[in-house]
């Protein structure tokens, strides 16, 4: 049994392995148009954790991702970048959510298969799309069922949509396109009925569920319509599921998140190093001002809860029975 450090838990933090950056770096793809990746090392993102406190990361690659219209050069970036992370999480200080080849759910199936048992993967990372198609599309219901059987934790962050208007708005697209497409993202689970479907999948989502806690209220008052008869209430489904506070610590960020969900369905995430140190204090310092989810403590705390650090014997994708309720 791994001794894992006592203390928070950041669920959503990023590794930026220098193989995958020079394989999309070939083929034109930068972490968003015209923005370079950040630099990122073993030994800075140990410091960083010291530094700001974190007893343990869950990183990912995530964004931008690894499909951009070759399956087989996705599916082999994949199983590299998953390599790696799995060289890394033999720190204790590291787990990882694995990454998968998604848009082909038969290699998506596969990776998981071949990660299931090994130590270190917390669970899997889902971008919010893959060319176009969401989470809940029919065509990957072969992977989350998968996923279902393993009783995983699944973490969905954002990427960019094909249709970002380029020009329209003159910001890079994370700051809105990215809260945006993990709101299409849950929107298009709730819809798809997968959650439902697939109850021993525990769900969290990036960024508070973006712009959703927010415009909940319009959902619920058109639940009377037909193409919400899938949702067995929208407030009471956003409710069951989970969401990390990465880049949301504000009254309308967080604040808002917990006027629709409880607050131990709430873990802590910060984005680093797309966040810099700095900015992730200061995170810290606005989240330590929310008394009803127990500021950064509390939230690194649901986050070490949902992954069983303390119950666990081994920490694989595949978990000893079910999860918490989500």
């Amino acid at each position: 049994m791994t001794a894992f450090p006592p203390g928070p838990v950041d669920l959503h933090q990023h590794v930026i392995p220098r193989g995958y950056v020079e394989r999309l770096t070939a083929i034109g793809v930068q972490a968003q148009p015209g923005i370079p990746f950040p630099t990122w090392d073993r030994a800075r993102a140990l410091a960083a954790l010291d530094d700001l406190g974190i007893a343990v990361a869950v990183v990912s690659t995530a964004s931008p991702g690894y499909y951009f219209g070759d399956q087989d050069f996705a599916t082999a970036l994949v199983r590299d970048t998953n390599d790696e992370l799995a060289e890394l999480t033999r720190d204790p200080r590291f787990l990882a959510f694995a990454a998968v080849p998604l848009p082909s759910a038969d290699a998506a199936v596969a990776e998981v298969r071949r990660l299931a048992g090994v130590p270190g993967f917390a669970g899997v990372s889902l971008l919010t799309n893959y060319a176009g198609r969401y989470p809940g599309d029919p065509s990957f219901d072969p992977l989350l069922a998968e996923l279902d059987a393993l009783n995983a934790i699944v973490h969905i962050h954002p990427t960019l949509p094909p249709w970002w208007p380029e020009g329209a708005i003159d910001l890079r697209p994370s700051l809105l396109e990215y809260v945006f497409d993990t709101s299409r993202a849950l929107t298009n689970l709730m819809l798809s009925g997968a959650v439902d479907r697939y109850p021993g999948i525990s769900w969290v989502f990036s960024h508070c569920g973006g712009v959703l806690p927010y415009i909940s209220r319009r959902l619920e008052i058109a639940e009377p319509l037909p193409e919400l008869a899938q949702v067995k209430g929208v407030v009471a489904t956003m409710a069951r599921l989970g969401y990390d506070s990465a880049l949301s610590a504000s009254g309308s960020g967080l604040g808002g998140l917990l006027g629709v969900v409880p607050a131990d369905q709430v873990v802590l995430g910060t984005d680093y190093p797309f966040v810099d140190e700095e900015t992730v204090r200061e995170e810290f310092r606005r989240l330590d001002t929310f008394a009803q989810v127990g500021g950064v403590a509390g939230l690194g705390a649901n986050s070490r809860a949902l992954i069983g650090l303390d119950s666990r014997s081994e920490i694989t994708i595949q978990r000893n029975g079910k999860g918490p309720t989500r």
